[in-house]
């Protein structure tokens, strides 16, 4: 159970209602997932959260397989069932082969990787794991990505760790009917 309720948006004033609106919007959904709406207990912060993450997500210059399997590494390394879930689907039907994802979600990657794809994945697991990125590492993936994919990777990065450590403190569950595949 959450430690924390989820809001609904008739719980909010005017501008938290304006928020949570935009924050469907963002994401061009109906409804505002629960992660989320734990998170509108502080509307402002969640409101520039999921704003970062749209902008991230559908306007990234990471191409979109990279940027998929640079989701399920942040989320295998962080354990988190609800990113997981939903971007090892979105990681397939981007182009990631099923043996890469398998390879991330058993821990063997960079082992299992595409080239392109072991640069990605050392990038996310030196940054998270050691707390830096070394400079081949980083040259390596600005020679990949350019100046703005390698900003991108590294904001993609701390984007979904924060996602991470909002659903580990607060406890947030799967959405319903939605079972982990971590």
């Amino acid at each position: 159970m959450a430690r924390v309720p989820y809001v609904e948006r008739e719980e909010l004033d005017a501008e938290g209602q304006q928020i949570f609106d935009r924050i469907r919007q963002d994401r061009n959904s109906p409804t505002v997932g629960l992660q989320f709406r734990a998170m509108l207990h502080s509307p402002k912060a969640a409101g520039y959260l999921t704003s970062l993450g749209s902008q991230l997500r559908f306007k990234s210059a990471i191409p979109e397989d990279l940027k998929e399997l640079t989701v399920i590494l942040v989320a295998r390394e962080w354990d988190s069932d609800i990113e997981w879930t939903s971007h090892a689907v979105l990681a397939a039907k981007a182009g990631i082969s099923h043996a890469s994802i398998e390879a991330v979600r058993v821990r063997k990657a960079p082992l299992g990787l595409a080239e392109r794809e072991q640069v990605i994945a050392r990038f996310v697991q030196q940054l998270l794991r050691n707390k830096d990125v070394s400079d081949e590492t980083f040259s390596a993936a600005l020679t990949l990505l350019g100046t703005q994919g390698v900003v991108d990777l590294t904001l993609t990065c701390s984007y979904y760790t924060a996602l991470a450590l909002a659903q580990k403190a607060l406890k947030l569950e799967m959405e319903p009917g939605k079972v982990s595949t971590l």
